[in-house]
């Protein structure tokens, strides 16, 4: 079964870098969605099979400290977007 979730990452968590890893450890994951700034960290819109979409949420909870994160927020949403099976960061 899939699901789609929004994730609101907030603290320093901005850079190219960052956003690297978390699109690394999508797609390591077969996850697909986006990755982008906001004004309070970042925001992801992510998609997959429930165990591997958990387990990415969970990649991201395990690098709080390393990320420099201050909190992580999640809620299903319906996905509208085809997202054709890619990870992309965006700006």
């Amino acid at each position: 079964m899939r699901k789609c979730l929004i994730i609101k990452v907030h603290g320093n968590v901005q850079s190219t870098t960052q956003k690297a890893l978390i699109q690394k450890n999508a797609q390591s994951l077969n996850i697909e969605g986006t990755v982008q700034s906001y004004e309070d960290g970042i925001i992801i819109h992510a998609c997959g099979v429930v165990d591997r979409l958990d387990k990415f949420v969970d990649e991201i909870y395990g690098s709080i400290d390393k990320l420099k994160i201050n909190g992580v927020e999640t809620e299903p949403f319906v996905n509208e977007k085809d997202y054709r099976g890619a990870f992309r960061i965006i700006g």
